[in-house]
């Protein structure tokens, strides 16, 4: 599946327990939480995903994308 994110504009080419964006950063997925290369931790709850280290929510942002 291919999905856009509305706040970020990165491109995200997702299986069920793989994610990568359109600029190489990859995601995996055990259970609950999705883990990035980087050590991101992504905690997804039904509709929402939040990130642990930088709290953006799917809500309001893109839990996926590196914050600096």
């Amino acid at each position: 599946m291919i999905k856009v994110d509305i706040f970020s504009g990165r491109v995200y080419t997702e299986t069920e327990n793989f994610k990568q964006s359109s600029n190489g950063d990859t995601f995996t997925k055990c259970g609950d939480m999705w883990f990035g290369q980087h050590g991101e931790v992504i905690n997804q709850r039904e509709n929402e995903a939040v990130n642990l280290s930088t709290g953006v929510s799917s809500t309001w942002g893109d839990p996926f994308k590196e914050q600096k």
